[in-house]
């Protein structure tokens, strides 16, 4: 949280929120109720680190500022839900076994590279189909934790709206965050498009919106 110049909250300086962290941490059946931290950021984001009793909720001034009681319950209900199912160890996992299966296949790359002269040699074709699947093997994965990460979002956004019984809480949240971040980056990309859903960490707002409103 140093590196993010978070500042950590105490109950006395944000009563209401840390009650409703804890209220929600109950119904959620959590052991440990997450801390609370603030982030001098314009930037309207909430971020969850850690697990167990080092389990913390990260808010940004933009947030605050932005969402109103109803729409904060709705965020801070989506953050907690995303420690119920420990989503956070689960996507840590899954991006370290990206991240190894990347390593392996370069160096794997690499060996059949070193052993091109052998193979021309030798007169034996190279393992044309493990080339491939080396140099496939990678993107297969990342598209693979990347639906993973949406898939988690979907369920935290669920998740949440059984917490709070308020689905249409969140679902405002998400709208003005969608409204506040498409006018930002069409005023920096004008004209350009969102990339393919498939390389995208987060599911479109617009379908978390539609599910939660469903």
């Amino acid at each position: 949280m140093a590196l993010l110049r978070a500042v950590p909250l105490s109950p006395a300086q944000w009563a209401e929120g840390y009650a409703l962290v804890e209220e929600l941490s109950q119904r959620a059946d959590l052991n440990h109720a997450p801390r609370l931290y603030y982030l001098p950021s314009p930037e309207p984001n909430a971020i969850s680190l850690g697990r167990g009793k080092q389990s913390v909720i990260a808010i940004t001034q933009g947030l605050l500022q932005l969402l109103d009681e109803r729409e904060l319950v709705g965020v801070l209900a989506h953050e907690i839900s995303h420690f119920r199912a420990n989503d956070i160890g689960l996507l840590n996992l899954a991006a370290l076994l990206s991240q190894l299966t990347v390593l392996m296949a370069f160096f794997g790359l690499l060996l059949v590279v070193v052993s091109l002269p052998i193979y021309l040699i030798s007169g034996q074709s190279p393992p044309l189909l493990l080339i491939l699947l080396l140099v496939l093997a990678p993107y297969a994965v990342t598209l693979l934790t990347l639906a993973l990460s949406r898939a988690r979002e979907f369920d935290a956004d669920l998740n949440a709206a059984l917490l709070t019984g308020d689905p249409a809480g969140l679902a405002s949240a998400l709208d003005k965050l969608k409204q506040l971040h498409g006018s930002y980056w069409e005023q920096i990309f004008p004209g350009r498009t969102r990339s393919s859903p498939w390389l995208q960490s987060h599911p479109s707002t617009r379908e978390r919106i539609a599910r939660l409103l469903s």
